[in-house]
């Protein structure tokens, strides 16, 4: 990692003097070890799986956002920040995530929920109402997933709980 992030580095130094290097063609490859040179966006929380960028942030290293992240309309602003990055093919770890469930609500439900995600192997972090009536609510769920097949099972497996009405990530 620290040659990647020196590789990344001389790429940036290059882009903003306008040279022209093969480092610039050369992706970092996030294999989960990375430490504090590379973090990961609160606004889209990127995982495995997903297609990503990096921009490289003064103070914090290169951040990696999701190709879908809202903020990347603000980020082509500046092409000279953004980072060559990618999933290395051994990732490993497990990756903050936040996923939105539509549900009925009655006694229990919050168990049902609890209980499908800790089936599909993943922990919660925290949950959050938001929004809740007598015959509905609307709860996030922030959990850790290795990858997105690890996430995609654990939306089927809340999707299979008939007091679901929908699931997405947010």
């Amino acid at each position: 990692m620290p040659s990647q992030a020196a590789q990344a580095l001389m790429a940036y130094a290059e882009l903003r003097g306008g040279g022209h290097s093969k480092h610039l063609q050369e992706k970092i490859l996030i294999n989960g070890t990375e430490g504090g040179v590379v973090s990961f966006a609160n606004c889209c929380q990127p995982i495995p799986g997903d297609e990503i960028m990096g921009y490289h942030t003064a103070g914090k290293g290169v951040v990696v956002h999701r190709m879908d992240c809202p903020n990347l309309a603000e980020f082509r602003k500046s092409p000279e920040r953004w980072v060559p990055i990618d999933w290395d093919p051994n990732v490993t770890g497990d990756y903050d995530t936040s996923l939105i469930v539509d549900v009925e609500n009655h006694t229990g439900v919050l168990a049902q929920l609890a209980a499908a995600v800790a089936q599909s192997q993943s922990n919660i972090e925290r949950v959050d109402y938001l929004d809740r009536d007598m015959n509905a609510a609307q709860l996030r769920f922030a959990i850790q997933v290795r990858d997105r097949n690890h996430l995609t099972e654990v939306i089927r497996r809340l999707r299979r709980l008939s007091v679901v009405q929908g699931v997405r990530r947010q």
